[in-house]
């Protein structure tokens, strides 16, 4: 449900506040310029978007730790990955500036920024250490290729998240569909072994 609920919340926030903001472009704009403030339904992306994503996958990456083989790399994995759904939850109360792009950012701009990048990098490595973990989980070869090739894929992203890059819009949604899509597998995956286990 965490692992599901939380990429659809992403991807429902992105397709109907894209197509509630006039003008707005999924190429060369920024996610967070839906709830920046001043953002045509700015609040509610945030609070009825970006929170609820944050804190759904956090509850993943927490349950899929109680569930998944137990090792300092599947922590440590989960924990990039943790960190990465933070961003949404702090995004949320830390709201960017109109158009994400100010010359002399806010504080809460700058607290955005640095939650985000953070998550951004910590999101993609989450991903290759658990695909290298996850060559040791019984029928999970799918999982290891997945988190290897998402992550490396999510890490050449993360260098083209400029705002001076024409397309820095489709580098961090190339970036935030690596992270999801690796989530909504592993959701499946945890779903099958446990109907397995029964």
């Amino acid at each position: 449900m965490t692992g599901i609920g939380g990429p659809l919340a992403v991807l429902l926030l992105t397709v109907l506040g894209g197509a509630a903001f006039p003008d707005y472009s999924h190429l060369s704009q920024f996610i967070s310029e839906l709830g920046a403030r001043e953002a045509p339904h700015g609040e509610l992306i945030s609070y009825g978007g970006f929170l609820p994503a944050g804190i759904l996958i956090c509850a993943f990456s927490f349950l899929a730790a109680r569930v998944l083989p137990r090792s300092g790399m599947t922590w440590l994995g989960l924990v990039g990955i943790a960190w990465y759904a933070v961003g949404y939850v702090v995004s949320a109360f830390f709201r960017c500036d109109p158009g994400c792009r100010p010359a002399e950012p806010s504080f809460s701009q700058q607290v955005h920024n640095l939650v985000g990048v953070t998550g951004y990098f910590t999101g993609p490595v989450g991903l290759i250490v658990l695909g290298l973990r996850a060559r040791s989980w019984s029928g999970a070869r799918h999982l290891s290729a997945l988190g290897v090739g998402c992550g490396g894929i999510s890490l050449v992203a993360l260098l083209l998240l400029s705002p001076s890059f024409p397309y820095v819009g489709a580098a961090q949604r190339v970036l935030e569909a690596c992270v999801l899509l690796w989530i909504v597998v592993c959701a499946f995956y945890l779903k099958r072994s446990a109907r397995a286990g029964t």
